[in-house]
């Protein structure tokens, strides 16, 4: 008996909570409701639904929850200060250089052919005065990445931003119509008249030496292009803290942000020179253009390009001399803590927004260069002219003799050359950084909204790298063989092959000598080279930037 009442006790309870569930399902039926769902109409997951203005609250109440920024800049950076660059020995404004004008003359006047040696006529140099005011305050495109979450006046904010590369560049030519002069020796035999012992007729020898410049028939060209390349990116977050500043019945939602935080900021820059020459054949009589659009002379070839008389190359393509080049690049690494300041007046759908940020930053500098070793007489590489040496004999008909081959010259002609030298300039210095930004916001629905902005900012301690590049001259040894060794006893054959005697020969003594260089039997010669490195001191400047942002935000 007493279990009957308990189960019925039981079935009543059971009927009771089902009578309510059942109830309560029915409530909800007819507003798609789920269970373990946290709202019953969605309204929060509805991020494009209108947005809840608070038109009828007394207070307004700024938004909570995370919120993710994605703008897109567009940004200028200010120039480095101007700095002269190069000499006017670094990159050679004549055909040929005045020291490979000394070095042809002087040779063929120890040659003895012709012992006046050679003369040049019409070389008016071309000057370059280059520095880097070419430059100037150019824009690139960039994005910025903020994002977070805020519950109850309290939060994080993570940030990110980059821009592309700024680059400007500037290209300087020199061109110049250069000659092949030959020289031509010819000797003519005449009966000359009688006297003499026996009254025997004697020949008379006639020299006739004919030089000729003709009209140019090859061209050099010289380019000389400057790149400087600026771009910036950093990243931090910080510990976020609002203040709602609204008034009751205003109408208006105010509030003020602080923000504290670590960031890291890099401003990298480089400057390249890229040096480059060749040759080209030179339009002489019938011309035709080639597949590559250069007009040629077809005489010589019967067709195409221009076989040079220089390079034996083809001409109308263009043959290289030489080549080369210097880069400075220069890395500022920010790191400091960074306070900002963020205050935001909201009407309606529309708000305005201002950001003010500073960073008390250390910058660890790194400066790097690296490029070409360049010999001042550089433009010793345009002349190519091979020296023909000719041993003669004079012996009766029946005799038998032997000739002794010329000395043999090798000639080596210094073509290109890449990252031949590298230094590095490192340093430790103070670099305050300010931000200020100005933006404007439209809510079009309940959590996406669209932003138009400005953007500036102000760096000190940063160092450029073209106002940090040095061009230098420094001499370098250069070893050369030389016949200036212990003498050799060289044997002596007669035209039979029988050793008739010695002779004393000096030696030659290949590199290195352990003389000093002005020791006149020394072949450790000292040349000028031409390169580049850090200036005299570290020249820390200021960097500039401002430009326009816009974007879209979504706060959920």
């Amino acid at each position: 008996m007493a279990t009957t009442q308990r189960f019925r006790r039981l079935a009543a309870t059971i009927l009771s909570v089902a009578a309510v569930c059942a109830a309560t399902v029915t409530v909800h039926a007819g507003q798609n409701w789920m269970p373990l769902l946290p709202d019953q109409d969605f309204y929060d997951f509805q991020l494009f639904a209108p947005p809840d203005l608070q038109d009828y609250a007394i207070r307004q109440d700024p938004r909570e929850g995370i919120f993710f920024t994605y703008d897109r800049t567009y940004w200028a950076f200010t120039p480095p200060q101007s700095q002269p660059i190069l000499a006017d020995v670094l990159i050679p404004v004549q055909p040929l250089s005045p020291y490979a004008v000394a070095k042809l003359n002087n040779d063929l006047i120890r040659s003895g052919n012709p012992a006046s040696g050679m003369y040049i006529f019409g070389a008016d140099p071309m000057r370059l005065d280059l520095n880097t005011n070419w430059m100037r305050t150019a824009m690139t495109w960039g994005n910025r990445f903020e994002g977070g979450w805020i519950y109850d006046d309290f939060g994080m904010m993570f940030t990110y931003y980059e821009t592309g590369l700024q680059s400007q560049g500037f290209l300087t030519t020199n061109s110049f119509a250069v000659n092949s002069p030959t020289t031509t020796f010819n000797q003519t035999v005449s009966t000359g008249a009688s006297g003499g012992f026996g009254n025997v007729s004697v020949p008379i020898i006639v020299t006739t030496i004919t030089s000729e410049s003709p009209p140019p028939d090859h061209l050099i060209t010289q380019n000389l292009q400057q790149v400087n390349t600026t771009e910036l990116r950093s990243g931090g977050f910080a510990w976020i803290v609002r203040r709602n500043l609204s008034s009751a019945g205003s109408g208006e939602m105010r509030s003020l942000r602080f923000s504290f935080g670590p960031k890291w900021l890099q401003v990298a820059d480089r400057y390249s020179i890229n040096y480059s020459s060749f040759e080209q054949g030179f339009p002489v009589g019938a011309t035709a253009s080639n597949a590559t659009g250069v007009t040629t002379n077809t005489a010589a070839t019967g067709g195409g390009a221009t076989v040079t008389t220089q390079t034996g190359q083809l001409g109308g393509t263009g043959s290289p001399l030489q080549n080369g080049g210097w880069d400075t690049s220069s890395y500022n690494n920010i790191v400091g803590p960074e306070i900002g300041l963020n205050y935001v007046l909201e009407r309606g759908r529309w708000s305005i927004e201002t950001d003010l940020r500073f960073v008390a930053g250390m910058n660890w500098q790194n400066t790097l260069y690296r490029g070409s070793n360049f010999p001042a007489a550089l433009g010793a590489d345009y002349f190519r002219s091979t020296y023909t040496f000719a041993n003669t004999i004079t012996q009766p008909p029946t005799a038998s003799s032997t000739v002794a081959s010329p000395p043999l010259f090798v000639q080596i002609y210094g073509v290109g050359q890449t990252n031949a030298t590298n230094a590095a300039e490192h340093e430790f210095v103070f670099a305050p950084l300010g931000e200020w930004r100005l933006r404007g916001r439209y809510r079009v629905s309940k959590a996406v909204s669209l932003n138009v902005g400005y953007t500036g900012m102000w760096l000190g301690g940063i160092t450029r790298a073209s106002t940090n590049t040095a061009f230098r001259s420094d001499p370098k040894p250069v070893l050369q063989a030389t016949q200036k060794g212990p003498p050799i006893q060289s044997p002596i054959y007669d035209a039979q092959g029988n050793l008739t005697g010695y002779e004393s020969i000096p030696s030659w003594t290949p590199p290195p000598v352990d003389r000093p260089s002005n020791d006149p039997n020394s072949n450790n010669q000292l040349r000028v080279y031409n390169s580049i490195g850090p200036r005299a001191g570290n020249d820390v400047g200021y960097l500039f930037v401002n430009g326009v942002d816009f974007g879209i935000e979504v706060n959920y």
